[in-house]
């Protein structure tokens, strides 16, 4: 039987170097691509969502499936080894991202202060966002008001001043492109020259690669063949071949080149028309101060510079002004300019052919991402993303829509202490990287081959409820599948269940009781023994009972034999052989359940209370508390009945010797009255019982979640609940005896 193995190749957030299989998880900071396209709230929304339980529900995820993944495959298979490895790194990344849920917004600011390839910018709208919040700008005008309400901006004025006298001359790509084409010939360029400036012109205008040197049909576009088919003569000028050549080979050429950005403003109203430049204006300058901050040519903030000379932002403005009115290229004119004041600019070198055209383009995309939608609709701030840099400084990269962060580079020290050299291979193991990270992980991918009864040994209920149905249909027809069933329900306390396949199948009752398998119990720990051993072990009478009942004398001499050699004392550790068992990832055995930790988590609580109550040490007392339910996680299915039984309370402490134990496990929840809620299995490994609330039953009709328990009521409700626990304990390990005594054949017991 052949299963796809479920370790997801398209998870969110998490990216495997499939070099080194190291597991990188990607915060994201702002959706987008090379510039943010949320607006700050919806950004701001995204790193809640994954530091408040989005990141903690993928891993959690993750886990699962790699957990099963590892069941169904043998030690020694290579992708098992693998998939160890990377339990353990996402078994790391559940602490840390928890460790940092309440500190990463610091670790955020913290970090976007530092210099790195992604820079934000923030403009001046008209109406603005009172939400916008730039940490560290490489651009940015003033966007506050004197006294009076004029704006302390000077560049913002002279473009309000300047701007609704504009007039916008009609662009025509055609028009522009032919005259920069001969703008870059000279009077004794060839035909050979003509066909390479064209090349190049529509590359740097338009950023489309046109081959002029064949027609449309991909035939030669000779000088030859276009004199022969246009007619030329001596007297042809370099126009009338420029003309030739895009009507030879690109006839459809304008129908994929936009409107540049500066010429694509609708007829409007004066107002609107001078709040769209300024934003044009704004965002190139903001580009423009991008493309040197990363190029090293500048290291100033060129809206402060130009805020801080009302002479140079009129200069400037008049450039666009009289730019628009002519048609010519408004972006070259403002690289231009800067070019002429490179010392008010702080500019190393001039801007080049080069450096203007890939300004150019970046603005144009840019202006196009960002105006494609409506997230938006101020125009207030904006990050935009180097998506050439490499080494030390490209710590941003694209991922599933977002510009990410590694985790590790943002992680705190007191989140990273579990495990320190691990997120420093990590750091190591990012230093090289595409800057566009893929959002498939195909090196995890992959199958098996196994047979039915050997998958049901290696599975838990859960595991197999995550198979595909056509697997668990198999399944269920293999002759193993009810001891895979049986075995599972006498672990999750599930005593009707269990029973009623002894009744249903009467002939496999001795089977089923004698056969030893392996099965996982609600807190994790997976055993590989027989039904009646883990119920011996777990101190569980009623289940005891129930088995006993559908005994015969055969098995219960095997059975006896069985529990007998749990109680073995090992010479060598001077303990009880027990059971051996294996709970996250560490090998255990006992020879019963301990009752310890969770009595001692309840008497520190009750001790403790009084002096942190007087010295309102609240953190105290929730500690103490969630240590209550983290004991409580680790209690066996028929303890955490007895606490949630609707029959009795706590209180007066019962006898523990009733015939029934009702097998509930839902509890009351104050803060979701119209739902029960259920003590197991847990929805994640840090989270709920034990992290966010403890049970309290006392002398309450039902067993409540509490979050802080630090009343003087919840106290003495504590103090009840140490007390019944106390008993439970008492006649739970009292009841062995009588479980020996009820296996023990009657001539033994008389000869005894």
């Amino acid at each position: 039987m052949r299963i796809v193995l479920r370790e997801p190749v398209s998870p969110r957030y998490i990216y495997i170097n499939p070099e080194t299989h190291q597991i990188h998880l990607m915060v994201p900071i702002v959706g987008g691509q090379e510039i943010s396209t949320d607006n700050t709230c919806k950004a701001t929304a995204a790193l809640r969502t994954f530091f408040n339980g989005g990141a903690i529900q993928e891993l959690n995820a993750y886990r699962s499936a790699l957990a099963l993944d590892i069941a169904l495959l043998d030690e020694s298979n290579p992708q098992r080894v693998n998939k160890e490895k990377r339990f353990v790194q996402i078994e790391a990344y559940i602490k840390a991202v928890q460790a940092m849920q309440y500190r990463y917004a610091d670790a955020i600011t913290a970090f976007l202060k530092k210099p790195s390839n992604l820079y934000s910018i923030q403009l001046r709208p008209r109406e603005q966002d009172n939400q916008s919040k730039v940490v560290n700008p490489a651009f940015h005008i003033e966007r506050r008001n004197d006294a009076e309400g004029l704006p302390l901006s000077p560049l913002y004025q002279a473009m309000h001043d300047i701007f609704p006298n504009s007039t916008i001359a009609v662009s025509d790509p055609r028009s522009v492109l032919i005259k920069s084409v001969l703008n870059n010939l000279s009077a004794s360029s060839g035909f050979e020259d003509i066909q390479r400036v064209l090349e190049e012109q529509c590359f740097t205008l338009f950023g489309l690669f046109v081959d002029f040197t064949k027609h449309s049909d991909g035939t030669s576009a000779s000088k030859e063949a276009l004199d022969s088919l246009m007619g030329f003569r001596e007297n042809t000028t370099q126009q009338n071949y420029i003309d030739a050549l895009l009507g030879a080979c690109a006839p459809e050429l304008w129908q994929s080149i936009p409107t540049p950005p500066f010429y694509s403003i609708p007829t409007t109203s004066v107002d609107e028309k001078t709040e769209r430049l300024s934003i044009l204006t704004q965002f190139f300058l903001a580009n423009l101060t991008v493309y040197c901050k990363a190029k090293g040519i500048s290291t100033q903030n060129f809206g402060t510079t130009l805020d801080s000379s009302p002479a140079l932002s009129n200069d400037l403005v008049q450039i666009v002004f009289t730019a628009l009115s002519s048609g010519d290229d408004v972006e070259r004119q403002l690289c231009a300019f800067c070019n002429i004041h490179a010392a008010e600019f702080g500019l190393s070198r001039s801007l080049n052919e080069e450096d203007m055209t890939s300004i150019k383009q970046k603005f144009e995309r840019t202006y196009r991402a960002v105006t494609a939608t409506k997230e938006n609709p101020h125009m207030d701030d904006f990050m935009i993303l180097d998506k050439e840099a490499t080494g030390a400084i490209a710590k941003f990269v694209t991922h599933q829509g977002s510009i990410c962060v590694d985790f590790a580079e943002i992680i705190d020290p007191v989140a990273a202490s579990a495990s320190p050299e691990y997120f420093e291979s990590i750091r190591a193991d990012f230093v090289i990287h595409p800057v566009e990270i893929s959002h498939k992980n195909e090196c995890v991918a992959g199958a098996v081959d196994i047979e039915p009864e050997v998958l049901l040994a290696r599975i838990n209920d859960e595991q197999f409820e995550a198979l595909p149905e056509t697997v668990k249909e198999t399944c269920k027809l293999h002759p193993n599948f009810h001891m895979h069933q049986f075995l599972h329900y006498i672990a999750k306390g599930k005593q009707k269940e269990a029973e009623a396949l002894l009744i249903t199948i009467p002939e496999n009752a001795q089977t089923l009781i004698r056969t030893p398998g392996v099965f996982t119990d609600y807190s994790g720990r997976t055993f590989n023994c027989t039904a009646y051993e883990y119920a011996y072990w777990a101190k569980d009478t009623h289940m005891c009972r129930m088995l006993e009942q559908h005994m015969n004398e055969e098995t219960k001499v095997e059975i006896l034999a069985r529990i007998d050699n749990m109680e073995v004392t090992d010479p060598e550790t001077g303990q009880k052989k027990g059971l051996v068992y294996q709970q996250h990832g560490v090998t255990h055995h006992s020879a019963h359940f301990d009752f310890t930790p969770l009595k001692d988590a309840l008497q520190r609580y009750v001790d403790g209370y009084d002096a942190w109550f007087k010295a309102k040490n609240w953190d105290a007392i929730k500690a103490g508390w969630m240590d209550v339910g983290k004991a409580q996680r680790d209690v066996p299915a028929h303890v955490a009945q007895e606490y949630c039984r609707d029959d009795r309370s706590f209180y007066p402490c019962p006898e523990f010797n009733e015939e029934h134990l009702p097998r509930i496990l839902t509890f009351y929840n104050p803060h979701n009255r119209q739902a029960n809620d259920s003590w197991y299995p847990f929805t994640a490994s840090n989270a709920d019982l034990g992290f966010n609330f403890a049970l309290l039953r006392g002398s309450c009709t039902r067993a409540i979640r509490e979050v802080d328990c630090n009343t003087s009521r919840q106290w003495r409700l504590v103090s009840v609940d140490l007390t019944a626990v106390k008993r439970l304990d008492e006649v739970r390990t009292s009841d062995l005896v009588l479980s020996r005594e009820r296996l023990t054949p009657p001539r033994l017991q008389y000869n005894a």
